[in-house]
């Protein structure tokens, strides 16, 4: 859900947004709300003002919630501290987000490996699901069957390791053996790792 507050210049700018957003991340649906406010005497004030610039009365801030639109002012505590803890970010050119992305792995990669005690290569098999996954049950029976040891991890609480490894799906295994990293999505891909594995095979995503 992004809440525009009436920043952007013109539709053509809401539009590219949702493309980019599009393109990042699989979601099923998209809601741009804008932000705005209104005062008894001057009527409508674009984005979230909370005094009249005309007047200075005290205006009301509408927003929606849980699909409509609501005075701010008239939202229950609960909901009322999500709207105060809101942060704002900019949408970076999705090549750049990557390269910085990157940027981030290979330092803080850097930074484990100069802890390390010695120079056994990094070992580890992730598995990330989520609390609503309908197949994450599955691949964990999967993985228990086949005798595979794996980390299991919520990919929305462990979201740096999620972007990390670039996690669009839920489940997906992430196999790293030293510098090399496999993802596996999906239940089907999850069976043919471990099938692999039982084969005796070299494994490829």
């Amino acid at each position: 859900h992004t809440f525009l507050g009436e920043k952007l210049p013109s539709w053509e700018s809401t539009a590219a947004l949702v493309k980019k957003i599009s393109d990042t991340y699989r979601l099923p649906y998209y809601t741009m709300s804008p932000t705005y406010s209104v005062c008894r005497s001057h009527g409508y004030l674009p984005g979230e003002q909370y005094t009249c610039p005309h007047c200075g009365a005290r205006t009301e801030v509408y927003s929606r919630i849980t699909g409509y639109y609501r005075p701010v002012q008239n939202w229950n505590d609960g909901k009322l501290q999500e709207f105060k803890d809101r942060k704002e970010y900019t949408i970076l050119d999705w090549k750049k987000h990557k390269e910085l992305e990157a940027e981030a792995a290979a330092k803080k990669a850097a930074e484990e490996a100069e802890k390390a005690e010695d120079a056994t290569p990094v070992k580890a098999t992730l598995l990330f699901t989520t609390k609503t996954c309908p197949n994450c049950r599955t691949a964990i029976g999967l993985l228990e069957r086949n005798g595979v040891e794996y980390r299991r991890l919520d990919a929305y609480e462990e979201q740096e390791l999620a972007l990390r490894f670039d996690i669009r799906t839920a489940p997906t295994l992430v196999v790293i053996e030293g510098e090399n990293v496999e993802r596996f999505e999906g239940v089907g891909a999850i069976n043919r790792y471990c099938q692999t594995l039982a084969n005796g095979e070299s494994v490829t995503a």
